[in-house]
C-alpha cells in the first residue's frame, strides 16, 4: 500500500501505510498527518524509507519515541546506571544537571547543531570540566540508543570547547616541597594535621588514587613482605559524610593489585599506627572514613601559605613522571601505576619526552648564547 492519499473535512493528506513481518508475525505499519501538498508527500515517503530501511537493517520498526531528555534522563538512572561505578554516577548527577536547558526538549529533537550551540555558550567553562561535561551526556545518549529512543548519537561529533586552566596549578610536587609541607604538617598538635601528613605521604609514595587512600585499612599493610594491598576504594562524591563507604568495585581490574611497600613510607606508617589506632587509616579521630575533597582543600590552603601549590592528583603524575625520568621501563610503570591500558602509561612517557626534549634544547642554545657573548666581550676587550 505504502504511501496514502486520504480525503479531509478541508482538503487532504497523505499517511504511510503498509504490512510487514516481526519475528514471522504480520503487522501493519500506520502514520499519517503529513500535509496534502508536494512537500507532504515527500515527507511521507522519506518517512516510509526510513521505516522499512529500519526493517532491512533490525528486523523490526523502533518505536517512535517522544519521551523528554529528562524522562529519558531519570530513565537511566533507574535502570542504566548500575553498569557504572557510584562515583561515576554521582559525577554524571552532577554534570547533567548543569544541562537543564536541554531538559525540556524531546530526546528525538536533540541534533548536533543544539547540543554544538549548547557547548559554544560553555567556552567560558574550563576545558576539561567540558570535556567531562560531554563524556556525561554522552552516556545518557548511548542508553537512548540501547532503549531504540533514537537512531543516531548526536553529540557523537561535537566539537568541544573552553578554558585551559592548566597553568592554574602544578603536574608535580618537588622533594623539596614534599618534605617542607609533610615537615610542617608533622610539627602542628592537633590531630588532623597528622591525617593529613600521612596521606600526602601514602600519595607520594604509591601513586594511589585519592580515593584509594583514603579507603585503606591496617590490614592492607603487610609489614611483614612490605606490600600494600589495593584493593578498594571510597565512595564519596556528593555523599553526607556519615554515608561514605568503601566498595571493592575498583576503577578497572588492573586496579587491584600490590604494590612495594617504600622503606620511607613503611616507616611513617609504623609510627602513625602509634596514633591512630583504628582501621581506617585516614579517618577521624572517630575512626570514621574523611572526604577526600574536603581533606585536600584543608591541605591546600594550608599548603598555600608555604607557598606550595596542591591537589591528590599531582602525587600520583609526581611519582609517574619520576618513574619515567628515572629511565623505568613502560610496562614495569604501567604496573605501579596499575593502569588498565598502556596507552596512558605511554601518554606520560611522550608527555615527559616532549620537556626534556625542550629543557636539552633550552641548554644547548643557552649555552650558545653564553658563548657568544663571551667571544662579544673578547673582541671588545681586544679592540
Amino acid at each position: 500500500m505504502g504511501i496514502c492519499k486520504r480525503k479531509k473535512k478541508n482538503g487532504f493528506s497523505y499517511e504511510v501505510n503498509f504490512t510487514y513481518k516481526e519475528n514471522g508475525v504480520s503487522k501493519r505499519y500506520f502514520k499519517g498527518g503529513f500535509a496534502g501538498t508536494k512537500e507532504g508527500k515527500q515527507q511521507a515517503q522519506d518517512h516510509e524509507t526510513i521505516m522499512k530501511a529500519q526493517l532491512i537493517e533490525y528486523g523490526y520498526i523502533k518505536k517512535e519515541c517522544n519521551k523528554t531528555f529528562k524522562q529519558v534522563y531519570d530513565e537511566f538512572l533507574e535502570i542504566g546506571a548500575n553498569k557504572y561505578q557510584a562515583n561515576t554516577i554521582q559525577t554524571t548527577r552532577s554534570r547533567v544537571n548543569r544541562a537543564k536547558e536541554l531538559f525540556r526538549y524531546p530526546i528525538k529533537a536533540i541534533d548536533h547543531a543544539m547540543l554544538q550551540k549548547f557547548f559554544n555558550k560553555r567556552n567560558d567553562k574550563g576545558i576539561e570540566e567540558n570535556k567531562s561535561m560531554k563524556v556525561c551526556l554522552n552516556r545518557i545518549f548511548e542508553f537512548a540508543l540501547d532503549m531504540d529512543y533514537i537512531t543516531v548519537n548526536p553529540i557523537s561529533r561535537v566539537n568541544v570547547i573552553g578554558q585551559d586552566n592548566h597553568h592554574d596549578h602544578n603536574d608535580i610536587i618537588s622533594h623539596e616541597d614534599f618534605l617542607k609541607l609533610t615537615t610542617a604538617l608533622d610539627n602542628e598538635t592537633e590531630y588532623k594535621y597528622h591525617v593529613y601528613s600521612i596521606a600526602v605521604k601514602i600519595g607520594y609514595y604509591t601513586g594511589l588514587r585519592a580515593s584509594e587512600i583514603f579507603a585503606l585499612e591496617r590490614s592492607d599493610i603487610d609489614f611483614d613482605r612490605n606490600i600494600i594491598d589495593v584493593n578498594k576504594k571510597l565512595v564519596y562524591h556528593g555523599i553526607k559524610k556519615d554515608k561514605i563507604y568503601a566498595s571493592h568495585q575498583m576503577k578497572n581490574k588492573s586496579s587491584k593489585a600490590s604494590i612495594p611497600l617504600f622503606y620511607d613510607l613503611r616507616q611513617a606508617l609504623i609510627d602513625w599506627f602509634q596514633v591512630n589506632h583504628h582501621d581506617v587509616i585516614i579517618s577521624d579521630e572517630n575512626g570514621c572514613y574523611l572526604s577526600p575533597e574536603c581533606v585536600q582543600t584543608q591541605i591546600k590552603k594550608y599548603a598555600s601559605k608555604l607557598d606550595i601549590d596542591f591537589h591528590f592528583h599531582m602525587l600520583r603524575h609526581t611519582l609517574a613522571t619520576s618513574l619515567v625520568m628515572n629511565g623505568v621501563d613502560v610496562k614495569t610503570t604501567q604496573e605501579i601505576l596499575r593502569h588498565a591500558n598502556a596507552s596512558t602509561t605511554l601518554n606520560i612517557y611522550t608527555h615527559v619526552n616532549e620537556t626534556q626534549k625542550r629543557d636539552a634544547l633550552n641548554r644547548v642554545f643557552n649555552k650558545k648564547c653564553e658563548e657568544n657573548v663571551g667571544e662579544s666581550n673578547d673582541s671588545t676587550l681586544i679592540n
